[in-house]
């Protein structure tokens, strides 16, 4: 007699939506599909790897080299050190960064045994049965879920630790779960979010630090993101002996856990993730024009699941237009009215400029439409103190009428 085995695999869910786990529901209707689910149930709950007298697969064959040994940590090591002992391992001898013959080799050995280890689902099959594919269905290099390539260092660095390597800071883009492109390493990172700030043409010009509202996603503070109440916990999904047949389980939708409807969390539904309004800081630098961008990094969206970073906040911004300045980049332009006395003897005439009045000298004979350069009286450039200029146009006041004495 043959057990038949359903397989709850794990599907992410789309970027930004949520998605409520379904409660799993398993049936069996044979003695020896009972005898194994009770084996396996037992075997869960000690840790213990299977003895001999146990239940048999057979496709299982133990892998040649201990995947535990290839990444150099012990068998009861946490995520975080498995990730750690990847990250240096991938750095020493990945074939960008080393050229020696056995690097390659070695780095997909590394490769491999993090691929198993970092998934909950594949560690426990290799903790069990010693590989990571009971069925024999995949894995390996190049296979269903193998690594066809080694991919750029950089994106395996940012895909893993959310950004920060690298000249261009790459990192896993939004939405989507950070895997290295050569079935690396999983991590949810979540979504690039942007809001957009008004500010006056002077607070442009001179800079200023203010607060924005957004409502990012982020994990239910009352339940932590698990979904549940206080002390509920979900209820896993297993697997069972034998005869494989592999489906997607159609209780919990292949999340690998459910929660029932009364231990859910209330205050997300058991979604573990909830919007939420904050304000958020920003510094606009003097010379921000509109259109330019303000990152603020992992303000964005809380993965909707996991533990990996959040998404960054971009903030567009957005500015007023002068009642009295023209701009252009970091230039500005100005008409200014001139008496025609002034233009035809020379003089002086009061201009306001963006740090306040000046006094501009007008040489005689100054014709209507004549300019003026003011050097470095214009915007500061952002990210420098350098300055863009002043261009200041005449407009010389001709009298509609003349008195008897302006006449002689």
């Amino acid at each position: 007699m043959f057990a038949a085995r359903i397989v709850c695999k794990r599907l992410v869910p789309t970027a930004g939506a949520f998605v409520a786990p379904l409660q799993p529901s398993t049936t069996t209707t044979t003695a020896s599909a009972a005898a194994a689910h009770q084996w396996t149930s037992a075997k869960r709950t000690t840790g213990q790897p299977r003895s001999a007298h146990g239940f048999h697969t057979t496709a299982a064959t133990r892998s040649s080299s201990d995947l535990y040994s290839v990444l150099g940590v012990k068998r009861d090591a946490s995520a975080s050190e498995i990730k750690k002992a990847y990250y240096q391992l991938a750095k020493k001898y990945h074939p960008d960064a080393n050229k020696a013959e056995e690097a390659k080799d070695k780095f997909l050995k590394i490769q491999e045994a993090y691929d198993t280890l970092s998934d909950e689902g594949k560690r426990k099959s290799y903790d069990q049965f010693g590989t990571a594919d009971p069925q024999g269905m995949g894995g390996g290099p190049g296979g269903p879920g193998g690594f066809g390539g080694f991919g750029n260092m950089e994106d395996i660095l940012s895909q893993m630790f959310g950004g920060g390597f690298g000249a261009q800071g790459r990192r896993a883009g939004p939405g989507r779960s950070g895997s290295s492109g050569m079935g690396g390493g999983f991590m949810a990172v979540g979504d690039d979010i942007e809001a957009v700030a008004s500010i006056g043409f002077m607070d442009a010009v001179r800079g200023l630090h203010t607060t924005i509202t957004v409502t990012p996603i982020v994990k239910c503070e009352p339940c932590g993101g698990a979904g549940t109440k206080k002390g509920a916990n979900a209820t896993p999904t297993f697997s069972m002996g034998g005869f494989h047949v592999q489906q997607q389980c159609p209780q919990c939708g292949g999340e690998g856990s459910s929660v029932n409807a009364s231990d859910r969390c209330t205050s997300c539904a058991g979604k573990g993730r909830v919007r939420q309004r904050k304000q958020v800081e920003i510094d606009v630098p003097p010379g921000c024009d509109t259109g330019m961008r303000i990152r603020i990094a992992q303000a964005g969206d809380a993965p909707m699941e996991g533990d990996g970073p959040a998404g960054d906040l971009f903030v567009r911004i957005k500015v007023a237009p002068s009642p009295v300045f023209r701009r252009k980049g970091a230039d500005v332009y100005l008409t200014a009215d001139v008496p025609f006395t002034t233009a035809i003897l020379g003089g002086a005439v009061r201009v306001p400029t963006v740090d306040g009045d000046v006094e501009v000298k007008v040489k005689p004979g100054t014709q209507p439409g004549d300019e003026l350069r003011l050097r470095g009286k214009g915007i500061r450039k952002v990210g420098s103190q350098a300055r863009g200029d002043q261009y200041l146009g005449l407009r010389v006041k001709l009298p509609t009428e003349l008195s008897a004495r302006q006449r002689r």
